[in-house]
């Protein structure tokens, strides 16, 4: 046989073992991506491999240690001590965030591994962190034109971090002329939460004819299309945009398609999440997925996503007594998401006079050992074979795997149809790590003694 007809076989032969998937392991076949992927919209090159932002809710809300926005309802926590919502907007007389530093939050950020940031600007109880020309409510009229958003875009940029504002397009202390109470189109004078509505068969807006209530929702759009062009005009590049949904009935148009390229007009870099729809529609738009809010995927979730959730009770401040995840927890949740391939954004509640509560810098501080070590193992990484073939989470980088021990009770991980590693390390001290062969699989065996209360992970190079 001549080498030519030889070489052609022996081609042959790889391409079928190739699309059997034997010949290699799967960390040799990189980059890995789930099958059905899709990556849709504006999404940036650096939202994936930033992997961990920091979200921050405040305001007015943190005065009376209650939930932000929701705190304006009467049976949430009730007996609801700053209800009805005229005692709620009170409480901005009394918000004066006098030692109010974001450089040394995005200090302990920064350290601690978070690549990006989003901060309230607007939430639900229409409070404006900055002096918009748009509304009544804010700091324009509260703090005598002060804003709360300018030093936070600077500290960002000083510690390179990404900026992010969050903002809620519904305002429940609206009210157009006309109308007797805030919060339209909700038709519940009384301000209750959704649940007693939902249970007793009450909707939930006003019985209205369709060109009416469009007709007060184009007298709402510019004033929420106004502070968005402030927001996105008076600080520079923003690179992202979280958008937190409408309280209006589905059949009102929001002018979703026209909002979401005027945004990119402004800002042609920004980012986009998926909630610039009425909550109870269906989100069609936006670049990334963001439905995980403080809950796990039963699955790996298709394309780009986020998951965002609470760490200390509530989102914004509810005072000293609230306890807060500890740093474990959120170091195994981001090693969680990052084996799906998402990023994930824990939220943390400054106090009323601006700081940040001794929780949220200790957190920090472990965050930022363990980054020393392990950081690699989470950023410009993409998700791995969890949990088809391995029992461990898992993140790759070309024909590196990432094996996340993220519970003290498992002393070994099961890596499936694989061959033998080139090497298998621990990232906090260098130590070979043991493994075994069994069939097509192999068997890594850290020592006992190397296992501590945070994830402990295993680099294996193919």
């Amino acid at each position: 046989m001549n080498s030519s007809v030889t070489t052609i076989l022996q081609r042959r032969r790889f391409l079928q073992c190739l699309a059997a998937g034997a010949c290699l392991p799967l960390a040799a076949q990189q980059p890995y991506e789930h099958a059905g992927a899709v990556h849709r919209g504006n999404i940036q090159p650096w939202f994936h491999p930033a992997a961990l932002g920091l979200f921050i809710h405040w305001g007015p809300c943190s005065v009376g240690e209650i939930e932000i926005g929701w705190g304006m309802f009467k049976d949430i926590n009730a007996p609801n001590p700053y209800w009805p919502p005229e005692k709620y907007r009170a409480l901005a007389d009394r918000f004066d965030p006098r030692n109010y530093d974001p450089n040394k939050w995005l200090a302990a950020a920064a350290k601690a591994g978070f690549k990006y940031a989003v901060v309230i600007t607007r939430h639900c109880d229409g409070y404006a962190m900055w002096p918009s020309d748009f509304g009544d409510f804010g700091t324009k009229q509260k703090m005598k034109g002060r804003d709360l958003v300018r030093p936070f875009v600077e500290a960002c940029r000083e510690h390179g971090l990404k900026v992010g504002f969050y903002y809620c397009p519904t305002d429940w202390t609206y009210c157009p002329k006309g109308w007797p109470y805030a919060g339209f189109p909700r038709r519940d004078p009384n301000f209750n939460s959704y649940n007693p509505l939902k249970k007793m068969g009450i909707p939930i807006h006003v019985d209205m004819p369709q060109a009416e209530l469009q007709r007060y929702f184009e007298q709402y759009y510019a004033y929420v299309k106004g502070q968005v062009t402030e927001l996105l005009t008076r600080y520079g590049k923003i690179d992202l945009l979280w958008w937190d949904g409408y309280d209006w009935p589905n059949e009102v148009d929001l002018h979703g398609l026209e909002m979401e390229e005027y945004v990119r007009k402004l800002q042609p870099e920004i980012i986009q999440n998926d909630r610039y729809v009425s909550w109870r529609g269906k989100k069609s738009q936006g670049d990334y997925n963001t439905d995980l809010e403080a809950k796990d995927p039963a699955g790996r979730p298709p394309g780009d996503w986020e998951q965002c959730e609470q760490i200390c009770v509530g989102w914004s401040y509810r005072g000293p007594k609230a306890t807060c995840k500890p740093a474990s927890y959120l170091i195994e949740r981001l090693a969680r998401d990052r084996a799906w391939g998402g990023n994930y954004l824990p939220d943390f509640g400054p106090l009323p006079d601006g700081t940040m509560p001794p929780s949220y810098y200790a957190i920090c501080a472990e965050m930022a050992e363990w980054m020393k070590h392990s950081a690699v193992s989470i950023y410009n990484v993409d998700g791995g074979p969890y949990p088809d073939r391995s029992d461990c989470p898992i993140t790759v980088k070309g024909d590196t795997w990432f094996v996340h021990f993220l519970t003290p009770s498992q002393r070994s991980a099961t890596l499936k149809n694989v061959g033998s590693p080139k090497s298998a390390t621990l990232l906090r001290t260098g130590k070979a790590v043991l493994w075994n062969k069994e069939g097509d699989d192999i068997v890594l065996v850290p020592a006992q003694s190397d296992f501590t209360s945070l994830d402990d992970v295993v680099r294996v190079v193919w």
